[in-house]
């Protein structure tokens, strides 16, 4: 029996469990008609039929272990996209809900469903409607392979099908083929400069931690993060606007990543701490990061994905968010420690952070 066919008869009787997500993927960039995309990490459950003949019995096995046949008794709500990996002789794969770990998952009655992990991955995807066949599929492999070569992306071989919609649904279908890839995150980042914007206490500090970072043009102190335009320094410093102090960090890719800055960064402030870096206290010394695109976003994700549980007991606070305006703050704010050296703020709080910073770091620093 045709695949989609049988998905037609049983998701008529199930369709009251089915539900439809796009929460599991953040779109890169677009090449043409295909979207680059990070796949965040999913668990599946699969059957993988024995042969040709078997194909037919793909949706039911896996679905008799959604609604209820394993060791609980327990419906677990069917997701969107089904997904059918052509790389795997057409295993028909299941992704389970987010509240779920591989270790709280109910143990399937049928001992030839497969439940896995699949880690974090970059895939690209090219989407068409109507119903799918094997004629289809092959010209729409054909095309993102195309595009792929085209723009020098390596690829996996490792085609799926993913079905969208019920397949009840006839008008704006939604199919897709999807392949991993290998794909640089910093890959469009090629220019002498880009952009980022840190909170981490008060400016000054935050200036004076990256005004002689090695690849980094310029320090600007302003306002980021709230709702109105061109706000005072009184106005932030009284939480009228919900501004954060921010600095924008203008810096070349070329001569520094921003995972380096984003090492720096959570180095030199503590981001476990709520609205406040010491003794300034209130949400405009919030610790932030504004970033502008979705790239940014990946990377700044993936690092503190990376030193959460090993260096900060899964505390970190950090708010992001998505980049909308920066107000360059009042003049006697730019460049403050290096003409206030002798004050005592910068005295008693801003030096020892810096000397701290540039011996402890001291590759990144002219």
């Amino acid at each position: 029996m045709n695949r989609f066919l049988y998905f037609f008869l049983s998701i008529m009787l199930f369709q009251q469990t089915y539900s439809q997500s796009n929460n599991y993927y953040t779109v890169i960039e677009s090449i043409e008609d295909v979207e680059v995309r990070q796949y965040k990490k999913m668990i599946y459950a699969s059957y993988t039929p024995i042969d040709q003949p078997d194909r037919g019995n793909s949706f039911k096995n896996v679905a008799g272990y959604i609604f209820g046949s394993n060791d609980k008794n327990q419906n677990i709500k069917m997701t969107s996209p089904v997904v059918v990996k052509l790389h795997n002789d057409n295993e028909m794969a299941f992704i389970m809900p987010d509240k779920y770990q591989i270790n709280n998952l109910p143990i399937p009655n049928n001992d030839k469903i497969q439940i896995y992990e699949e880690p974090k991955s970059i895939k690209a995807a090219i989407r068409y409607g109507g119903y799918s066949n094997e004629k289809i599929e092959k010209n729409k492999i054909s095309e993102l392979k195309r595009i792929l070569l085209n723009n020098e992306i390596t690829h996996h071989n490792n085609f799926e099908v993913l079905v969208y919609n019920s397949p009840y649904k006839i008008f704006n279908r939604r199919n897709e083929i999807v392949v991993s890839i290998d794909f640089n995150l910093n890959s469009n980042n090629m220019s002498d400069e880009s952009k980022i914007y840190f909170g981490s206490g008060c400016f000054w500090c935050t200036e004076a931690i990256f005004e002689n970072v090695i690849g980094v043009n310029s320090v600007t102190s302003g306002y980021s993060g709230g709702k109105i335009a061109n706000p005072s320094y009184k106005e932030v410093s009284r939480g009228l606007t919900q501004h954060a102090e921010v600095c924008e960090i203008s810096y070349n890719p070329q001569k520094v990543s921003l995972h380096d800055l984003l090492k720096i960064f959570f180095f030199s402030h503590d981001p476990t701490t709520l609205n406040r870096q010491g003794n300034d206290i209130g949400a405009h010394y919030r610790s932030i990061i504004l970033f502008g695109s979705n790239q940014e976003k990946l990377i700044v994700e993936d690092y503190i994905d990376e030193i959460n549980q090993e260096f900060f007991d899964n505390k970190i606070i950090t708010e992001l968010k998505k980049f909308k305006a920066f107000y360059r703050a009042e003049d006697y704010h730019q460049n403050y420690y290096d003409q206030n050296s002798m004050a005592p703020y910068c005295q008693l709080v801003i030096a020892p952070k810096v000397l701290k910073v540039r011996n402890d770091l001291k590759v990144y620093y002219k």
